[in-house]
């Protein structure tokens, strides 16, 4: 719904993305697609634990100690009361998985999500979001130009 500057349709269902209405996006945004966008979207003056809890006290879906782990995993633990603003791209990367894992969903989709991470970041997100993915029995739609997750692909699609 963010852009409507293609050709094609994109259906969820058999309703057409183009149709949808502002309420029948944000239900689908909710319970059924999560994003990690390249740019994050995060809040710059809110803290990296802020920036997590607004999507998760949304959505009522994860237990708070299971995102703290993921903080844990990531290496940003120490990192729960800084402002976004003052942390690495790498770092922010870490929290905008974990905000985006912060929801119930059909199919996550990540776009340049480990371009400033070093291999074992990188392993670690990925570990955690197939661990999410399958427990949700979601699929993962993973875009990239330049550092690829080292993931099972299922389909891998060249353009």
């Amino acid at each position: 719904g963010y852009r409507h500057d293609y050709d094609g349709s994109v259906l969820f269902d058999t309703t057409c993305a183009k149709t949808l209405s502002v309420d029948q996006w944000v239900d689908l945004r909710r319970a059924h697609i999560s994003y990690l966008f390249q740019e994050l979207r995060l809040f710059p003056e809110l803290t990296a634990w802020e920036n997590v809890a607004i999507k998760n006290n949304l959505t009522g879906f994860q237990k708070e100690s299971v995102l703290k782990e993921w903080f844990e995993r990531l290496g940003v633990a120490d990192k729960l009361d800084a402002k976004i603003g003052h942390m690495s791209f790498g770092q922010q990367q870490r929290v905008a998985m974990i905000r985006a894992l912060a929801q119930p969903f059909d199919f996550v989709v990540v776009d340049e999500p480990i371009s400033h991470l070093d291999d074992d970041n990188a392993a670690i997100m990925a570990d955690i979001m197939m661990c999410e993915a399958h427990r949700q029995g979601a699929g993962v739609i993973v875009t990239s130009i330049g550092k690829h997750m080292k993931l099972d692909y299922e389909k891998t699609f060249k353009l």
